[in-house]
């Protein structure tokens, strides 16, 4: 509710603005323009500054709406000046075409010659105007755009902050002596019967702990490298659990180059085996697939439901990818957790 009354008291300040700028405009366009004195007192009445305040407002509230739409873009914008600049000179266009359009409108209003031909008077004081209401609006979007710019920076530090949180569970997890016990029990009997196989392990074990240190300095990732790091996981818990783990990836190649973040597919699938029952008797098949949610493609990751018993659910993992998400794309997963199947869903983020 407090959320919501900041943004009402946000839009009244700008209309307040641009009703202001208007008002401004109109009043000294009609007395020191090239409108002869006759026709001035005619045209300062309630229903001319009323259409200009509805004309200045619908203008400026539609620069805002798109401004605001554009706003997740400022990072781009801040990487390609020239784009920057752009929008700048684009906002004082639309100011000088207001001004132009305000000033012949009200001389076909009162059925001046040439309605569209400025002289030298009117040529000057609709440049003072414009001149004016660049600095004010000019203000006005370097303030916006600087407490974007803070917000921005802001929530880079807190993604930073939720991708080495994420990066140390993955660690922390493949470092815990439960996992280092099981891995070292399996390299020994491997050493000890199949040694091909134990390089194979040692050499996938190693490529583990490579993945996670490759992506400390990486905020997304492409899914195509998250699908070779995922065979490479699933291979050493196969060695643990037989072949009773399966990936079906129905992903096409297509989106392979989009990103997600580093080690989602992993936490995932860790998440599958740490709650699942998973044995010869009942093996565990994960499903890899896209699905279009909101007119946009999201990563689906399902599997069978079989609980452990005695298994408590800290819910961090999940908590914190969610949290990386809403600060890379303002989404967050979507989890379906029914009887028979638990589904979560995660959108790709395109750079």
């Amino acid at each position: 509710m407090e959320k919501k009354l900041k943004y009402i008291k946000r839009y009244l300040w700008d209309i307040l603005l641009f009703s202001g700028m208007g008002c401004f405009s109109y009043f000294l366009l009609v007395y020191y323009a090239d409108i002869p004195p006759r026709y001035q007192n005619r045209l300062m009445t309630f229903q001319a500054f009323l259409a200009v305040i509805i004309l200045f407002n619908g203008v400026g509230l539609s620069v805002k709406y798109i401004n605001e739409k554009l706003s997740m873009y400022y990072q781009y914008f801040l990487k390609n000046r020239r784009m920057l600049s752009v929008g700048l000179i684009t906002a004082a266009i639309i100011l000088f075409g207001s001004n132009y359009l305000l000033l012949i409108s009200t001389k076909l209003l009162v059925g001046l010659p040439y309605p569209f031909l400025l002289k030298d008077k009117g040529l000057y004081v609709m440049l003072g105007v414009w001149f004016v209401e660049l600095i004010i609006v000019g203000q006005f979007m370097l303030n916006r755009f600087y407490i974007d710019l803070v917000k921005l920076y802001k929530r880079a530090e807190e993604l930073e902050e939720k991708t080495t949180q994420a990066r140390y569970m993955a660690l922390q997890n493949q470092l815990n002596p439960h996992f280092l016990f099981n891995s070292l029990n399996t390299l020994i009997s491997e050493i000890a019967y199949n040694p091909m196989d134990a390089i194979e392990f040692t050499r996938n074990l190693a490529d583990t702990y490579r993945y996670i240190l490759y992506c400390q300095d990486k905020h997304t990732i492409p899914l195509r490298e998250e699908l070779d790091f995922l065979d490479t996981y699933v291979l050493l818990q196969k060695v643990r659990l037989g072949n009773c783990l399966e990936i079906d990836n129905k992903i096409e190649d297509k989106y392979w180059d989009v990103s997600v973040p580093p080690l989602t597919l992993q936490l995932l699938i860790e998440n599958v085996i740490k709650h699942n029952i998973i044995s010869p008797g009942k093996p565990m098949k994960v499903k890899l697939a896209t699905e279009v949610l909101h007119k946009e493609t999201w990563l689906s990751v399902s599997n069978p439901v079989r609980p452990k018993q005695g298994v408590i659910s800290s819910g961090k993992g999940l908590a914190n990818l969610a949290q990386r998400y809403k600060l890379l794309c303002n989404k967050e997963p979507i989890v379906e957790n029914n009887k028979d199947s638990f589904v979560i869903k995660v959108p790709f983020l395109y750079e």
